[in-house]
């Protein structure tokens, strides 16, 4: 397998962005092998069974041509003439090369995956017209393994097209004491077979060279795991940033969020790194909402708001941090947590002034450190 600079072998698969830029830049999977060997058999399958209509026709429309008597009864013109045999010659053309070019549109639409129109590869390059990088294509290294691809083809059919005629020699030599009318469309029957047998000779290797270009095709599009960790990275964005993004976004939110404060019945702190703001509903009688929360300079505005609205600002740190690290600004807390704060809600609505805060038990799965961390074995 070939390798990059970086080392790192090409072992994935081609991505969808990949398959794309491959196409953009005219990677097609192509054979002209294997499709000139199906054309070449569809147009002697032309010839063995319609030959002799086309060349009937031909042949006739060619008579006409020389009849001049005609013509000059009717006092046409000698252009016209050649204008109605030539057209008559063009129809046979026509009626001939349309079903190969169908067929080679329709093997490299299966080839290629489909039917694509690689404009670029139509657009004029200097490099095409320059006479240096025209000698480098003649006589680089890749000519050469053509050239040699190509001598090898000529001698593989060769070989074959002589093994059968060699094998053909006796039938060969009686055609001279056979009759005419005989000898003839026996000689027609084997120049049909030989020129059969060439063709399967070349769609053989048509076939080879098929799979070998798709091999290699798909040996081109695989991609290092770099390569898919970069792609990656330019399609859904850096990993790096997109977190520095949320952060931003969640501390707009906390932010923004410090301006409820005012509706809320308590705040539970850690005593200084965290804040979160509570409200219970009695009329909707749904669990308990997050109004505001925060770290830092958010934690400190939510309880510097809290104590100029006389809310009470209770320091439980383990509640805190459970709080903070499982709701959400607006949203409901964790179900876990229904416990908890109903203790402390009860306490807030019911205890007089000075009372000391209740204990209260956090779940051992949502008990997090200052950094997010789960605790095991932490008590409240």
């Amino acid at each position: 397998m070939s390798e990059q600079d970086s080392g790192q072998e090409k072992t994935e698969k081609p991505t969808e962005r990949r398959l794309k830029e491959a196409l953009e830049q005219g990677q097609v999977l192509t054979s002209r092998d294997f499709m000139m060997g199906v054309i070449l058999m569809l147009g002697a399958a032309q010839i063995y069974f319609g030959g002799r209509y086309l060349f009937t026709q031909l042949v006739s429309g060619f008579r006409q041509g020389l009849d001049f008597a005609s013509p000059l009864q009717r006092e046409v013109s000698l252009l016209q003439v050649l204008a109605d045999r030539f057209l008559d010659a063009l129809i046979l053309v026509i009626l001939f090369a349309t079903p190969l070019a169908l067929v080679a549109i329709g093997v490299q639409t299966v080839l290629g995956g489909g039917l694509h129109v690689i404009w670029q590869n139509l657009a004029l390059k200097a490099s095409r017209i320059d006479p240096a990088a025209g000698l480098a294509r003649m006589f680089g290294p890749k000519a050469a393994i053509e050239l040699a691809k190509s001598v090898a083809k000529v001698i593989a059919v060769g070989v074959v097209g002589t093994w059968f005629l060699l094998d053909e020699i006796p039938q060969v030599l009686s055609l001279s004491t056979a009759p005419f009318e005989s000898a003839l469309e026996h000689s027609g029957s084997l120049i049909t077979t030989t020129l059969f047998i060439i063709i399967g000779a070349i769609v053989v290797i048509g076939c080879v060279d098929a799979f070998l270009q798709w091999r290699q095709h798909n040996e081109r599009l695989l991609m290092t795991r770099q390569e898919m960790k970069d792609e990656h990275k330019q399609t859904e964005g850096s990993p790096e940033v997109k977190q520095r993004i949320r952060r931003m976004q969640q501390e707009m939110a906390q932010r923004g969020s410090v301006s409820q404060v005012e509706q809320a019945q308590v705040v539970i702190v850690n005593p200084k790194r965290f804040a979160v703001a509570l409200r219970y509903d009695f009329e909707e009688g749904s669990a308990p909402k997050v109004l505001a929360k925060g770290t830092d300079q958010v934690a400190l505005s939510i309880r510097e708001k809290a104590d100029m609205a006389g809310i009470p600002v209770l320091t439980i740190p383990l509640l805190a941090r459970a709080l903070f690290y499982t709701s959400e600004i607006g949203g409901e807390i964790h179900a876990d947590l229904y416990r908890a704060v109903a203790t402390i809600l009860s306490f807030v609505f019911q205890a007089a002034p000075g009372a000391p805060i209740p204990d209260v038990d956090v779940p051992e799965e949502l008990r997090f450190d200052a950094n997010g961390r789960k605790l095991a074995g932490a008590t409240a």
